[in-house]
């Protein structure tokens, strides 16, 4: 039976530098739009500390009085707890940034994948780079590049995807080539870091962007 490896040491230091951060922020940066579509940087950080708390009986019923669209009701959730004021908000992250708590179907490497995005998607946004360890991406890429509830799969069929700062490339076809993070973010879905890869696939995985960007 293989090893699955755990990866809360890393979640919990990647929530820590977020934390650090975050409490730097001025009030006007927790209302800027982050990366996520619809939601500011004060409705990620809700996100976050829902997904820790969050029940299977909650998440059942969120998705049944939103029309059995589970996303809708994770936006709607995300927008109602970022609407709490900012140190309502920094108490609540801080309260788990040390959390080993997901839903039932989820791992170790889901909550590393997900600290890893939202925190993109709120220092992009605010100009403010932090360089991840690959030893952090690199699990990161490898998941999406499989993970059918983001749209990385779609997006990369029959294109070969290679990090040129990380040791990390997958699939097969026209190269796609750029730095791990920017592989991480299109993967994800967050179309801002497009235009920094580059290759003989790019004309295919625009068109591809720009369909789900329409939708």
């Amino acid at each position: 039976m293989p090893t699955v490896t755990d990866f809360w040491t890393d979640v919990h230091q990647e929530r820590q530098a977020l934390l650090k951060y975050l409490e730097t922020l001025t009030p006007e940066q927790w209302d800027i739009p982050s990366l996520c579509d619809e939601w500011r940087v004060r409705d990620v950080v809700g996100h976050m500390v829902s997904e820790t708390q969050m029940t299977v009986a909650q998440a059942a019923w969120g998705s049944i009085t939103s029309g059995f669209r589970i996303n809708r009701y994770i936006a709607k959730d995300a927008r109602q707890r970022g609407a709490a004021p900012v140190t309502k908000l920094l108490a609540d992250f801080r309260g788990v940034v040390l959390a080993r708590t997901h839903l039932p179907g989820l791992s170790s490497l889901s909550m590393l994948e997900d600290i890893v995005i939202h925190q993109m998607d709120i220092r992009q946004p605010l100009k403010q780079h932090r360089d991840i360890p690959n030893g952090r991406m690199i699990p990161v890429a490898g998941d999406l590049w499989t993970n059918r509830f983001f749209p990385g799969p779609k997006l990369f069929q029959g294109i070969r995807a290679i990090a040129t700062d990380a040791d990390w490339s997958a699939g097969d076809g026209l190269d796609v080539t750029g730095p791990i993070e920017a592989l991480v973010l299109t993967l994800a879905g967050r179309f801002a870091a497009v235009d920094q890869l580059q290759g003989d696939g790019m004309a295919t995985l625009r068109m591809r962007a720009d369909a789900l960007s329409g939708q």
